[in-house]
């Protein structure tokens, strides 16, 4: 794969490249190598099966993220939010690149949590009345409703934004 080229896979292995990898929460983590933690090799080749699909089927097509408001300098800096939406539910990622100091990004609130990674660049976050400074390497929680503006004060701030919707879904105590 090339830079700005994703993919979804549902395989139970993964091989770590210079990529972002979201993966839903999962109690059926089966090792067999490379930890000190139990190994079930049996388990794992008995799960392995050897079905494929071409590429071209495994790529996903990214579209504009609807649900955020680029300021005047995002705009004229093309910046973007980039929606990748792989064919499960259990979450959705939006890459945002700012591309110049002043840059801004504001998130629509959505009816479920986020997860915010920076990777490149610095800025700050606003959820309601709090900010925060960010730089790459920084994570940030951001809760189910809330609105999340992020801004940049470098020229190239990007963030990669997990998140997963819960309406219609169970609640927490287990009622629709």
């Amino acid at each position: 794969m090339t830079p700005a080229q994703h993919c979804y896979r549902s395989s139970p292995l993964t091989k770590i490249l210079d990529i972002i990898e979201c993966m839903a929460s999962s109690d059926n983590v089966v090792r067999a190598g490379f930890t000190p933690k139990f190994q079930d090799i049996p388990t794992l080749t008995s799960m392995l099966t050897y079905s494929y699909a071409p590429i071209s089927e495994q790529k996903m097509n990214p579209v504009d993220y609807p649900y955020v408001t680029l300021n005047r300098t995002a705009y004229s800096s093309s910046s973007s939010a980039t929606l990748y939406d792989p064919p499960i539910e259990e979450f959705s990622v939006v890459k945002t690149e700012l591309n110049d100091e002043g840059a801004k990004a504001t998130f629509e609130a959505i009816d479920g949590p986020s997860v915010i990674i920076c990777t490149a660049g610095s800025g700050s976050i606003s959820v309601g009345p709090k900010t925060e400074k960010v730089k790459a390497g920084y994570v940030f929680f951001v809760g189910a409703t809330a609105e999340c503006v992020l801004e940049s004060n470098s020229e190239s701030f990007t963030t990669f934004k997990a998140f997963c919707e819960l309406s219609g879904k169970e609640s927490a105590n287990g009622t629709s």
